[in-house]
């Protein structure tokens, strides 16, 4: 993988890491479940900011992104459906991260 292609990053949270973080047991099934809603989870926050030009390494030393990931994970893992929409916990991450790593454009007269 390139250093600035994450689109095939593997999350800096895994399995085991939501396991403990939503105190559940080390099942088949949690296992399944888990590894699919982080790969939601970090596809929703990597298309929420310019992560474009980050590094996989980058990305994975980054406390907000972190957070934000387990967040949505926690979120979708209590609430498949996002009845609530987006938490607000893990709105505040992304506009840190947007702030973090957007690009803004030169101010034009």
């Amino acid at each position: 993988m390139a250093d600035t292609d994450n689109s095939e990053s593997i999350s800096p949270v895994s399995v085991n890491d939501m396991l403990n973080y939503l105190n559940l047991d080390d099942t088949p099934e949690n296992n399944n479940v888990l590894g699919g809603l982080i790969d939601q989870a970090t596809d929703f926050i990597n298309n929420s900011f310019n992560s474009k030009n980050l590094s996989a390494s980058q990305l994975k030393a980054d406390n907000t992104y972190i957070l934000a990931v387990k967040a949505l994970v926690s979120s979708l893992y209590y609430d498949r459906a996002m009845s609530q929409g987006v938490p607000a916990g893990v709105q505040m991450c992304i506009t840190v991260l947007q702030g973090r790593y957007d690009e803004w454009p030169d101010k034009q007269d």
